[in-house]
């Protein structure tokens, strides 16, 4: 019987080494894909958008109050800090300042956070002055208004 393989044929197979390249590309792709794996892991869910009520201002309804002018005030806040789902937001940091004040807080179980803005003052020559709110919370976006709260 006569062996009929062609000579590129015997080389490989009596060549140890032929088999390594295919070996090499399966170990590689399997690594690959254990590496690919294992960023797709680590990569954070999508952030959410932040819903922000503003409940009472110095216990009044809504986002203005009066103070005395020439006086510094302090400014009583209740928010409330939802997602974008109508979903309340525990743990949110509730900062607002403005008018050389300073006051904040975390909310909550409930979404609420209550808090004092100390040493708000309004210049005898100024109407109105308004009050910075940012709000950070873990996988949301900031929020930032930069007239959240009217002080006349």
């Amino acid at each position: 019987m006569v062996n009929r393989m062609s000579k590129a044929n015997r080389s490989l197979i009596q060549n140890e080494h032929g088999m390594e390249l295919p070996i090499n590309i399966v170990v590689m792709l399997v690594v690959g894909m254990v590496a690919l794996a294992a960023l797709l892991a680590i990569i954070p869910e999508s952030k959410k958008n932040l819903v922000i009520e503003v409940i009472s201002v110095n216990g009044e309804e809504g986002v203005t109050s009066n103070i005395d002018n020439g006086v510094s005030n302090s400014v009583t806040v209740d928010v409330k800090v939802y997602d974008s789902e109508n979903n309340m937001v525990e743990g949110a940091n509730v900062i607002v300042t403005g008018g050389g004040g300073l006051g904040s807080d975390k909310t909550d179980v409930t979404g609420q956070a209550n808090f004092t803005v100390s040493n708000v003052f309004i210049r005898l020559n100024q109407d109105s002055i308004d009050l910075k709110m940012v709000v950070k919370a873990n996988g949301f976006y900031d929020y930032t208004d930069e007239s959240a709260i009217l002080i006349t």
